[in-house]
């Protein structure tokens, strides 16, 4: 698909804008929209013909109504939506001694706030939509949909069509490289408990890259990564972290869309001041 020389310029903006948000392990389609909610990361990021377009804040599923991973499509674009409050929802407003309600209209008490954008098979009831609680967002917060503020959420309903894919990943370490070579690792809170289902690949991954690439790794910085969780990038092989800038962007590493070699029992990593070993270390709660 060509894009029109208006959308080819708004790409190449944006895509310079939002090049330092760190991407998910996912395969992005080459061609048309794809839209990426990595929950840990509570954000939506865009993609036109595989070019990172944006990315906006997110509030996703609760502990106990997680947003299910998954490949979906976009399936329905509604303006001024009626919320069908669900049965289970119902039944929480009776337990909690509120009125119960089978339906919001339109307006500033509605929930979905301005606009719902259906994705997957209806009976799932999954979609983006608005809000009329922007300070939630972002967060761990909704009953399994994704909510964006009301300004976003219409900025998407404006962009998206129908048909668009929808991947839903669950990535609380996301590893990217800057166009200086250099290799940074991002580490989110584990939101639903998981326990990183991705850390039994980070050492392996590590060492081979830190192989192919000839630079020293610094273990140091990965532990405080994983134990301080702050969602922000950190650089693995920069001389100086502290200083570290992201160079040119960040660009998707791929280590969990690809076949991993075996992990060996035990095996180290020789980074700079440690050894990094495979097997996950204990760690505080998230």
């Amino acid at each position: 698909m060509t894009l029109k020389p208006s959308l080819a310029l708004f790409a190449l903006i944006s895509s310079t804008v939002w090049a330092s948000t760190p991407e998910p392990d996912v395969e992005i389609a080459p061609v048309g929209q794809h839209l990426v909610v990595n929950l840990p990361q509570t954000r939506v990021l865009l993609y036109q013909d595989g070019v990172l377009l944006r990315s906006y804040p997110v509030a996703v599923g609760k502990q106990i109504t997680r947003t299910p991973t998954g490949s979906y499509t976009i399936n329905g674009i509604h303006r001024a939506p009626t919320w069908h409050v669900p049965k289970s929802i119902q039944a929480e407003m009776a337990k909690k001694g509120q009125p119960v309600k089978t339906e919001v209209p339109p307006g500033p008490d509605n929930p979905l706030g301005k606009v719902f954008i259906r994705f997957g098979e209806p009976r799932l009831g999954l979609g983006f939509h608005g809000t009329n609680q922007p300070g939630s967002v972002p967060g761990v917060r909704s009953h399994g949909c994704v909510r964006l503020k009301n300004e976003n959420a219409l900025a998407l309903a404006d962009w998206v069509s129908n048909g668009a894919q929808v991947t839903i990943a669950y990535q609380p370490l996301v590893l990217n490289e800057d166009e200086a070579g250099e290799l940074w690792l991002t580490a989110y809170r584990d939101i639903y408990g998981m326990k990183d289902p991705s850390y039994r690949h980070l050492a392996n991954t590590l060492l081979e890259w830190q192989r192919d690439n000839a630079k020293v790794l610094h273990g140091a910085r990965v532990d405080a990564a994983i134990r301080e969780r702050t969602g922000k990038p950190v650089c693995l092989s920069c001389k100086d972290a502290a200083t570290a800038t992201v160079t040119g962007g960040l660009s998707m590493k791929r280590w969990l869309s690809v076949d991993p070699e075996p992990v060996q029992q035990d095996a180290t990593v020789p980074v700079q001041g440690r050894a990094l070993q495979s097997k996950a270390p204990a760690m505080s709660p998230s």
